[in-house]
């Protein structure tokens, strides 16, 4: 299919594109592996293929390509053209976009985490190949957002308020439903969504009350949200610490471990934008107390801000244990500064 002189090509909902410039014939965009061969027969007509991120999900086809044309020119990113040489296993003919430059009346904009940390977005005339983000498709807008650009959301806004002064008319994205300008303001309306509460979180499961006795005692301290675990949608609670200012995880322990819906959350957590939060950890145990270890163990291995030793609590929590809660509260207090 062809419009406007771009040759679309749609592979099970992925997209790539061929536009014939004065001097080269471009193929932007890739596809997985599984539908290689459509894709390197279009692209071996072509001088050069456009790599809007090396993420083998739109470049299984480039394997392959080079197999039969070695010699054709692959632009992509400082960081997409060392991962591509490592996905092909050999050297290719590389050509290195950098930001704002302008090859054949292509011109290159560097738009990292969107929603790869390589990822790079073209403009032809009024058509911006968007990579993985600005999908028109009415689930992409919100679940591909919610689950892959959100993370990034500062990153998402950065490109949108680029883009927006381009002058584009139409997006042509890496997978799903082409659209129009109108979808800049659609990604800014979900951007501003999440935006940040500022305030901390309290997460804790508490089996008998103990540790729930425990968060309550933090949360008379700080303005904050808390929220209960085992009741909780863990994609809501994550959404929760992920425009939070601080983290305080209580938790019990079961079998040598933190309870399943406290790692459910944790591992939902944006690790991009919340690197360097603090946090501290807390909760009652019976016997070792392993799982206030291991949750304290995690969040510091993930790059977050222990701004207090975990408060461990034998059973019952008395007045001396509120009071250590008390004060490592002050100390996320004091980080906050």
């Amino acid at each position: 299919m062809s419009v406007n002189n771009i040759d679309v090509h749609i592979a099970d909902g992925y997209n790539y594109y061929v536009i014939q410039t004065p001097q080269k014939r471009f193929i932007i965009g890739g596809i997985p592996g599984r539908h290689a061969e459509e894709y390197i027969k279009t692209a071996a007509s072509c001088d050069a293929v456009v790599l809007l991120t090396s993420k083998p999900e739109f470049s299984g086809g480039i394997s392959g390509l080079l197999d039969v044309r070695p010699d054709i020119e692959i632009y992509g990113g400082s960081a997409a053209l060392r991962n591509i040489k490592e996905i092909v296993n050999r050297p290719v003919n590389e050509r290195l976009i950098k930001d704002n430059m302008t090859e054949c009346g292509i011109k290159f904009l560097i738009t990292p985490n969107l929603e790869w940390v390589d990822s790079v977005m073209a403009i032809y005339g009024d058509v911006l190949f968007s990579g993985q983000a600005f999908s028109g498709h009415e689930r992409q807008k919100r679940e591909y957002f919610r689950e892959h650009l959100a993370v990034n959301a500062q990153f998402a806004l950065n490109a949108v308020n680029r883009v927006e002064k381009e002058g584009i008319n139409r997006i042509y994205p890496a997978y799903g439903k082409a659209g129009n300008r109108a979808l800049l303001l659609e990604y800014r309306r979900m951007i501003g969504s999440i935006a940040p509460h500022g305030r901390a979180v309290i997460i804790y499961s508490s089996e008998y009350g103990y540790t729930k006795a425990l968060a309550e005692r933090a949360a008379k301290g700080l303005d904050c949200i808390v929220i209960d675990a085992a009741t909780a949608d863990p994609e809501k609670a994550a959404e929760s610490i992920n425009g939070a200012t601080a983290l305080l995880i209580g938790t019990h322990t079961i079998n040598r471990n933190a309870p399943r819906s406290i790692w459910d959350i944790i591992t939902r957590i944006d690790l991009v934008n919340k690197r360097r939060m603090p946090y501290f950890v807390f909760g009652s145990f019976g016997w070792a107390g392993e799982g206030i270890k291991l949750t304290d163990k995690l969040l510091s291995d993930m790059g977050f801000f222990r701004a207090s030793k975990p408060v461990e609590v034998l059973f019952k929590p008395d007045q001396a244990d509120f009071e250590r809660i008390d004060k490592a509260v002050e100390r996320i207090k004091a980080a906050l500064i």
